[in-house]
């Protein structure tokens, strides 16, 4: 540092300027010069490298959005061709990189998940163009890529009930002769229904595709509003009454979050509304036919069975796995042979295909079908067969007499589903044509019984009434449901159905 002063020097006429060191200034002017290209190379990367990290978050966003999109459309079914395009036009198109170059794998070809079906890998790299690097080292641009894996992944615990319609039929059930239900609404309120005095407890999840509206769980407005429905309602007549279960999954909303709970005490609330649908999980299992399952599956024609004996001291009937037209046991004694009923028609007096309401019954081991074609076939499974997961055209029924009427609360009876590892059918109780929109009424009003109820039931587009009381060990998959409590009840499956599933990113 120095300071420059003013001398006045006796016998001259002019002042000099005196600097402290004329030299030092001189040398750290060269030494900015020199020093100028290390800033410019400093200030290059700090620019570039800001860029590049800008790029890089674009880029990354692009490839994640694109396996997402593409792992959804492999979950909507769709082909692995349509899922890359959509890919490609989410990342070039959505995120303004038309330049980009994207790569989708399904499933991957690299890392944890590769090979695994399901899932989807999208790379996305992009040149940038460098704004201050490229002069000095002559580089240009450099490739910005990144990569991403998305695919299902299990969204909640296994299912025990899954409920299927969207938008359910109003459906009233009527008086029936022999059976002793609660009075219930005329009105279908929700897709699934939790009505009574006692609290439902499952242990599993409920999945509802229902989409009326309601509330989510925080109180806040969700699904299709619609007049007092809600996708899942919980009517209780006794302030205990409510719907606890490992997960409550719904399209749409419910009634009031204060009414649902979580199965086990202290745990979060389970419920979850404005969730995506969960697909039908036993849409690929097929009708019953000799050729789908030859050992359970009995083609001879029996006719209608009324079993009306006499209790205690009259003798046994036994049935044996067939094509029925209708079968209705009043009283007496009654065995099912193991197998498959086939049930086509329907009792002339009652309009009912299926109908246990008194009597002592054994039925271990066996699978109901109900189908409202008279000319099923069950060489051919005509016309049930090709009814996929076409949606019934009828979407108003009003007062609709059940296919099914089952007392399973009968002293002494037994109601066990088909024990055949190696069927389709295996674990399942009752099955309706996917078709068929009647409603299956299963009640137990009695503890005081040792009887036994379990098995899978599947009515794709039916309704389920279950009255009563006590743990079932059942899985439900229908179309809407309505519980109708008479103290406290229970579905405890011993094992579940899949899980809902969302789509994640996973790598």
């Amino acid at each position: 540092m120095w300071q420059k002063s003013l001398i006045t020097i006796p016998g001259q006429h002019a002042s000099r300027l005196i600097a402290g060191s004329p030299r030092r200034a001189g040398k750290i002017i060269a030494f900015l010069i020199l020093l100028l290209p290390t800033l410019f190379g400093i200030l290059g990367l700090v620019v570039d490298g800001s860029l590049m990290m800008t790029e890089s978050g674009v880029v990354q966003h692009a490839a994640d959005a694109g396996a997402i999109a593409a792992a959804a459309a492999l979950s909507r079914g769709e082909d692995a061709s349509v899922a890359q395009q959509m890919a490609i036009t989410c990342a070039q198109s959505h995120h303004g990189l038309s330049d980009a170059n994207v790569l989708v794998n399904i499933p991957p070809a690299n890392g944890p998940y590769a090979g695994v079906s399901g899932y989807a890998e999208v790379e996305v790299s992009r040149n940038v163009r460098s704004s201050f690097i490229q002069i000095l080292n002559g580089i240009q641009s450099r490739t910005v890529s990144s990569q991403a894996v998305a695919g299902r992944e299990a969204a909640t615990e296994g299912a025990a009930i899954v409920v299927l319609d969207p938008d359910p039929p109003g459906i009233s059930l009527p008086l029936i002769a022999g059976l002793t239900l609660p009075a219930t609404p005329s009105l279908s309120l929700g897709g699934l229904e939790v009505l009574g005095i006692g609290q439902l407890d499952v242990d599993g999840a409920v999945l509802v595709n229902t989409d009326w509206g309601g509330v989510d769980e925080n109180g806040d407005p969700a699904g299709e509003a619609m007049f007092l429905r809600g996708a899942i309602t919980c009517m209780p007549l006794l302030p205990l009454t409510k719907l606890n279960a490992q997960d409550i999954r719904v399209v749409g909303g419910v009634d009031d979050e204060r009414n649902y709970g979580a199965y086990d005490d202290g745990e979060d609330s389970p419920l979850r509304a404005n969730a995506l649908p969960v697909p039908d999980p036993l849409i690929n299992l097929p009708v019953p036919t000799v050729s789908a399952d030859p050992t359970n599956v009995n083609s001879t024609l029996r006719g209608g069975v009324i079993v009306a004996g006499i209790p205690l001291i009259g003798p046994p009937t036994v049935l044996r796995p067939g094509v029925y037209d209708y079968i209705q046991i009043v009283s007496g004694k009654v065995t099912f042979q193991k197998g498959i009923y086939i049930i086509r028609g329907k009792n002339p007096l009652t309009n009912i295909p299926l109908q246990i309401i008194g009597g002592e019954v054994t039925a271990d081991g066996v699978m109901f079908y109900i189908t409202n074609s008279t000319s099923y076939s069950a060489a051919s499974g005509s016309p049930d067969a090709s009814d996929g997961g076409t949606t019934p055209g009828n979407t108003t029924l009003g007062t609709v007499l059940p296919s099914v009427v089952m007392n399973v609360g009968l002293l002494g009876s037994k109601f066990t589903p088909l024990d055949s590892p190696g069927s389709p059918f295996h674990g399942m109780f009752l099955y309706q044509r996917r078709m068929d929109r009647r409603i299956i009424v299963i009640s137990r009003d009695t503890l005081l019984t040792d009887g036994s109820f379990s098995g899978t039931i599947y009515a794709k587009w039916g309704h389920m009434v279950l009255a009563g009381m006590g743990t079932f060990d059942t899985r439900f998959v229908v179309g809407s449901m309505r519980f109708v409590n008479v103290f406290d009840c229970a579905v405890e499956p011993s094992s579940l159905l899949p899980p809902a599933e969302d789509v994640f990113l996973v790598q």
